[in-house]
């Protein structure tokens, strides 16, 4: 069965990934975290993205969290390169090449498909968390981190528990900023990011 979602039709599991993904963005706003602090790309922002880095597709539940930070990430990624106007071509070559130390150092790494791997996020120029190109048509699929040394380990076993454990770091950075403010060290800059 086919189900209308903000954007291309989608099929019942890209369905539940993108309600997966809306229910943890949801529950961080009820945490206290502002969802005005974040900016959505559109579909057609995303698929050039996409298009950017030579892929075929986004699977569902990135293409979710795209739609509602990927132009602006806020407090989710601090430090961290992301969304549709930061990964671009540039960054996925980048990440290629640590698959290609991986390679030339003989380290196995377990991708089946990483010459057509979806870059997500970069950190440092040194580390990239990346979809297996042979998972790019799963609704969910398990999340990759490559370093430049060549190491390449799976990181999560889907995108939406990837996303919940930022959403996690995102209400554990709202307490501390909490329990700095009750002792009289407020942090007015960054807890614009929340509501008090």
């Amino acid at each position: 069965m086919l189900v209308e979602a903000e954007g291309p039709v989608v099929d019942d599991n890209d369905a539940a990934a993108v309600a997966r993904v809306r229910g943890v963005f949801e529950d961080v706003v009820a945490g206290g975290f502002r969802a005005d602090m974040v900016k959505g790309a559109s579909d057609e922002e995303i698929d050039a993205w996409a298009a950017a880095q030579g892929v075929r597709m986004v699977p569902a539940a990135v293409r979710e969290i795209l739609r509602i930070m990927g132009k602006q990430g806020g407090a989710w990624l601090p430090g961290t390169t992301f969304g549709v106007r930061m990964v671009d071509a540039e960054v996925r070559e980048h990440a290629g090449w640590c698959v290609d130390e991986a390679d030339e150092r003989g380290i196995p790494h377990g991708m089946r498909d990483p010459a057509d791997m979806l870059v997500v996020t970069e950190g440092g120029s040194y580390v990239y968390l990346v979809v297996d190109g042979s998972d790019l048509d799963e609704p969910d699929p398990p999340m990759w981190v490559l370093y430049e040394s060549g190491k390449v380990t799976r990181s999560s076993d889907s995108v939406t528990t990837w996303f919940a454990k930022v959403g996690e770091h995102v209400l554990e950075a709202r307490h501390m900023l909490a329990d700095r403010r009750a002792r009289g060290h407020p942090d007015p800059q960054r807890e614009a990011t929340h509501r008090w």
